[in-house]
């Protein structure tokens, strides 16, 4: 029998173990747990380069064909369709499953791409549906979360030099120490 295509045959030898202290076939368990993965990897570039409806289309979208090839998919291999399920299932919970902030984004980003439309700007269209280049730096941790400040221009008159004032302790005989710190 030729070799059948599967997506998370990779993992078999990670999840032996955890698949015969499961009682599980490890064809199963890889499947099920592969297939969520790369649903979620899925959801994670989704995210990174897309907001407002677009992303959550794209996760229907993709859930959608993941679980409809899976379902009704000719001489798809039982294995495959497991994965399939896995991860198109993961991308339509995401829909399932929107937070309330997540509804208003969606609802935001869908009204202000209809009017940038009806404008014809499409830079606006585009921004409220793809993230810009900042977003994506600042979502991967990469760029300054702090708004720098330009640097003030240089003057002609020369610096005053400035020396903070000391800091004065209290006389040695104006305190007593206690376990607890001084006293004064």
């Amino acid at each position: 029998m030729p070799e059948q295509f599967n997506i998370t045959g990779w993992l078999d030898p990670l999840f032996k173990y955890f698949a015969e202290q499961s009682k599980l076939s490890v064809e199963d368990l890889s499947a099920n747990q592969g297939g969520e993965a790369i649903g979620v990897a899925m959801e994670v570039v989704s995210n990174i380069f897309t907001k407002g409806f677009l992303n959550k289309g794209i996760q229907f979208l993709a859930g959608l064909i993941a679980d409809g090839y899976a379902i009704f998919g000719k001489d798809v291999s039982p294995r495959l369709r497991k994965e399939l399920l896995a991860m198109g299932t993961h991308e339509l919970l995401r829909i399932a499953t929107m937070t309330p902030s997540e509804i208003k984004e969606f609802q935001e980003s869908l009204k202000s791409f209809m009017e940038a439309v009806q404008k014809g700007d499409w830079n606006s269209a585009l921004a409220s549906v793809l993230r810009t280049p900042s977003e994506v730096k600042a979502m991967l941790g990469m760029g300054s979360q702090v708004e720098t400040m330009p640097s003030p221009a240089p003057s002609s008159a020369p610096a005053e030099e400035y020396f903070p004032p000391a800091e004065e302790s209290p006389p040695a005989e104006q305190y007593s120490e206690t376990r607890e710190g001084r006293i004064y």
